[in-house]
Order: C-alpha cells, then sequence, then structure tokens
C-alpha cells in the first residue's frame, strides 16, 4: 500500500492519465538549464521516453515528465539543507 488505501499499481496507473510536459516547459517553468532537467529525469520511474530527436552531432531521448513525477523531484532536489 501506498497510502489512500491505494496500491502502487494503482498510483502508478494514475501517473498515464495526468498530463505530461517537456523538459523546455519544466526548464522555463523552474529557470534551470534543459540539459539539468533532462539529468533529473532521464532515469526516473514514470518518466515517458518518446523517441529519438537529432539536433546536431547528438541524438537525443525526448521525454515527457508526468506532473506529479515532477513535483517530487524538484522538491528533492531543491529542498533546503
Amino acid at each position: 500500500m501506498v497510502g489512500n488505501g491505494m496500491t502502487r499499481g494503482m498510483v502508478q496507473s494514475a501517473e498515464m492519465f495526468e498530463p505530461h510536459y517537456t523538459i523546455g516547459f519544466y526548464a522555463e517553468l523552474w529557470g534551470l538549464s534543459e540539459d539539468t532537467v533532462r539529468r533529473w529525469f532521464q532515469d526516473e520511474p514514470g518518466v515517458l521516453r518518446v523517441g529519438e530527436v537529432k539536433r546536431g552531432k547528438r541524438a537525443r531521448i525526448e521525454l515527457r515528465i508526468p506532473w506529479s513525477v515532477a513535483v517530487r523531484i524538484y522538491r528533492e532536489r531543491t529542498k533546503s539543507k
């Protein structure tokens, strides 16, 4: 159980139906570089990998990040020490 009587599978299913945003959206919202946002989320569960985009010499995986995952990671990364 995760909380509120929900199982982990139910929480992951709920993530499928919530808004997913691009790296650029979060970078602009938080005043961070796209590279920083990409590093934060590239291996995070629940983040969708939707394909490669070739920019210059490198191909990059495009990510779509659920709002709930973004809020959780942002709080973890920016909490006062």
